[in-house]
């Protein structure tokens, strides 16, 4: 039976790339499976495969699955093959709902044996990783994978596993002893809580929650106006900042208490739990993260919260989130988290003397942020009265140190470029923001590329948008109304000082020397992508700023064709994911700061072809950018 299965391989692609000696070797693991028609042999996205699964006779039906709807893609005949892209590439999930048509003959090659022939024969390997537009898949982010059963449970499960430190509210709230009822309910009201503590002298003596007024003010009646004393409960209950979540649930459930105070080694509180937060910790960690933002009541309430991204971007991929989804999540968080300190340095400066917005441009622009940010951003005002220039510059300059002085804080560290509000340079009334814009196309000099290259990218953080909106309008009438040529020009040259980190053999170009030694910067390697996809919008006038929803329009507009939106999509998604995976395993496991550098040779053989691949169709659109806008391959 191996030598008819042996024989049989041998005109199978890719076994046909293979030797006789090793098929004769890896018949002998061969399995035959007899699969009767209409059986569903693998759901997309939740099903393991095993085995490399080749039709010996009869077929398979593939199906996209959409949710509620699936849409069959195709037919797989005899001697086909399916399973490969979804052990090497997609974590061993099903990448399609796969039914059998009519009754057939599987072979069954199991996996180790099929990742030892990937691992040792380069043909065969390229045979799933090679024509990349069609065959790869990002292993954790492509748009198909959906949480599996298995997925969502472990994701509700394993916040409990975390320190209670992680979900519990750092800012606590108190009143003196000598506090009446009724103002302790005023205060609790003015600052949206559901408990505050008593305090004397000594410290922190007692605790008074909306339970309390509603059982022991309302129901008995009463007064109002007597200490908070008589109706507080002491002694504290606390527990240790170190402990697990589920162990405090069950000490809370066990106390039968709705509030709980953290402590920490030394005896000092530092935080206080209720059972909605462990609720909404439950699962539901971007949510819960994203509604503290919102409750902030100062400042300081937002500078811990970015350094909690990562355990809520791991839980994430985890259950196979895309790139997109993740890089969409870190935006609208770093969004929240702008518009609160704006709103908090507002108050601090009073009412703006005139309708502003505050600009972020960059990878926030794109709304493409990761772990290793820092700030790109800029104030546009209203062009002010005669003689009122210099008073409201002055006022939206403060405005500006303020909120970068915070967001530094908060953990989105200040611009080396100095490309930030609290510049007079980029705080200033919308004139002159349009001269700028007019400038930089017209006289397209190195500095002038660079600011192109940033604020090119922008959008509204707070404010006034349709201040942004006139600049957009005046950008496009700009690059519309004259001859560009020379701006785009220069423009596509500039784009092309960067080059994907690939040798001339096709080896992996990487630092010789210093802290990153054998390591390539990932972001520079999208950077390519990023440029592409900017210029072809500029010059069509594509109103968005992200990547992907640029390259969607260019295709909707028939700038870009099919098969290149879709190896554009495919190349960057894969490259965020690798920049992503590589920024959470230095500050999770590492435990340093996120960085964009990939040494190779920690990825294994597939990942470093696919990304050979990657590399490679960038340099393949590189030479359509620069023949496009140069003239010259």
């Amino acid at each position: 039976m191996a030598s008819h299965f042996a024989n049989y391989l041998s005109s199978v692609a890719p076994f046909s790339y293979l030797s006789g000696d090793i098929l004769s070797e890896i018949s002998t693991s061969l399995q035959q499976s007899h699969l009767k028609q209409d059986t569903i042999l693998f759901t997309q996205s939740v099903t393991k495969v095993e085995n490399l699964c080749i039709v010996q006779k009869g077929a398979l039906e593939i199906y996209y699955d959409d949710g509620d709807k699936k849409s069959l893609q195709g037919f797989l005949g005899e001697g086909e093959i399916f399973g490969g892209i979804s052990m090497l590439l997609n974590n061993d999930l099903s990448i399609r709902t796969v039914r059998v048509h009519e009754d057939s003959t599987l072979l069954l090659l199991p996996k180790k044996t099929f990742l030892g022939l990937c691992k040792n024969n380069s043909e065969f390997s390229a045979f799933f990783t090679d024509s990349f537009g069609k065959r790869m898949l990002d292993k954790s982010y492509a748009a198909i994978i959906s949480k599996s059963s298995a997925a969502q449970i472990d994701s509700g499960l394993s916040v409990f596993n975390e320190k209670i430190s992680t979900i519990a509210n750092s800012r606590l709230v108190s009143c003196s002893a000598e506090t009446t009822i009724r103002e302790a309910a005023s205060i609790m009201s003015q600052q949206k809580i559901s408990a505050i503590l008593i305090a004397d002298a000594d410290g922190f003596i007692g605790i008074i929650t909306d339970k309390d007024f509603r059982e022991k003010v309302v129901v008995k009646g009463i007064s109002a106006d007597i200490s908070v004393t008589e109706i507080m409960s002491s002694p504290l209950i606390t527990i240790d900042s170190e402990t697990p979540v589920f162990e405090a649930l069950l000490f809370m459930m066990d106390k039968k208490i709705k509030h709980l105070l953290i402590s920490s080694a030394s005896g000092q509180i530092t935080g206080l739990i209720s059972d909605n937060d462990l609720v909404l910790a439950q699962g539901h960690s971007p949510m819960y993260l994203l509604q503290k933002i919102i409750s902030a009541e100062q400042e300081s309430d937002l500078f811990s919260f970015h350094s909690q991204l990562p355990q809520v971007i791991k839980s994430m991929i985890r259950n196979g989130a895309r790139a997109e989804i993740v890089n969409r999540l870190v935006t609208h968080i770093s969004d929240e988290i702008l518009k609160k300190l704006v709103e908090f340095a507002l108050k601090k400066s009073g009412p703006a003397p005139l309708p502003f917005v505050f600009m972020i441009m960059g990878s926030e622009g794109r709304r493409e942020q990761t772990l290793k940010t820092d700030q790109d951003n800029a104030i546009i005002y209203q062009d002010p009265p005669a003689g009122e220039s210099e008073k409201v510059q002055k006022y939206f300059l403060n405005l500006g140190k303020t909120i970068c002085s915070w967001l530094d804080k908060a953990g989105y560290t200040y611009c080396k470029g100095d490309v930030m509000a609290q510049n007079p340079k980029w705080c200033q009334p919308l004139k002159t923001w349009k001269g700028y814009f007019t400038k930089w196309i017209a006289t397209p000099e190195p500095l002038a590329l660079m600011h192109s290259s940033i604020f090119f990218d922008f959008r509204s953080g707070y404010g006034e948008t349709a201040l942004i909106e006139k600049l957009r309008e005046h950008l496009f009438k700009e690059l519309s109304g004259r001859n560009t040529t020379l701006f785009y020009y220069h423009l596509s040259k500039n784009a092309m000082q960067f080059k994907p980190p690939l040798g001339f053999f096709r080896n992996f170009v990487v630092e010789s020397q210093g802290k990153h030694k054998n390591a390539f910067d990932i972001k520079k390697a999208m950077t390519p992508i990023v440029d592409f996809t900017r210029l072809y919008a500029l010059s069509a006038r594509v109103t968005a700023t992200n990547t992907l929803a640029r390259l969607e329009a260019l295709y909707q507009q028939k700038v870009i064709e099919k098969n290149e939106f879709e190896d554009l999509k495919q190349a960057y998604t894969y490259l965020m994911q690798l920049r992503f995976s590589r920024q959470l395993q230095a500050i999770m496991d590492e435990h340093v700061e996120a960085d964009n550098y990939i040494i190779p040779k920690n990825l294994n053989h597939i990942e470093q072809k696919v990304l050979k691949e990657i590399f490679t169709l960038i340099e393949k659109f590189q030479q359509k950018l620069s023949m496009k806008f140069t003239g010259m391959a």
